[in-house]
């Protein structure tokens, strides 16, 4: 093999890797079909969202996420595949599960990392119906808060309640 194009390969995997790296989330995903104009809206959603959305040949990737210890990966890369790579957390699962909704014969979820953890598909899901995690953090800060004001609110109507009975049976007792 040339020994320039073995030196692109090995820069475009050093490439994959500093981004894998970078990455709290890896979202492997197939499509097969999609138009241009489809992959590009995807992309522009993925971007709001804090993801990116990139090809890669199978080779490539699967020596990147072999070297960044991400080895569970190695099952999903068969077949055309592309790689979303977000910094939070769950950014870019619920755009992609919206997407895979509207494309369901071309576009599928295969798995990813997740913090570190290999999800299947089906747990991708899960995840995408939470959201990144700064909206994990805050359904679960309101639903600690949920209780908390229920009991506020019953302390204010019993205090409320309060100083007027206790009006009214003042002038009865005289």
């Amino acid at each position: 093999m040339n020994q320039q194009i073995l030196a692109e390969k090995k820069e475009k995997v050093s490439t994959i890797n500093d981004a894998l790296k970078a990455a709290s989330t890896a979202v492997v995903v197939t499509y097969s079909g999609i138009s241009v104009a489809e992959i590009n809206e995807l992309r522009r959603n993925l971007k709001k969202a804090g993801a990116k959305l990139s090809v890669h040949k199978n080779t490539l990737l699967r020596k990147a996420v072999d070297e960044d210890g991400l080895s569970e990966l190695d099952k999903e890369l068969k077949g055309p595949t592309a790689i979303v790579m977000a910094k939070e957390e769950g950014a870019g699962l619920e755009v992609l599960k919206e997407f895979a909704e509207s494309h369901s014969k071309k576009f599928a979820v295969k798995g990813g990392m997740i913090g570190g953890v290999y999800c299947d598909a089906a747990k991708m899901a899960e995840f995408a119906q939470v959201g990144s995690k700064n909206n994990a953090i805050s359904i679960l800060l309101s639903t600690l808060q949920s209780p908390l004001v229920l009991f506020a609110c019953a302390l204010k109507a019993v205090a409320e309640k309060a100083p007027a009975d206790a009006a009214t049976a003042a002038p009865a007792a005289q």
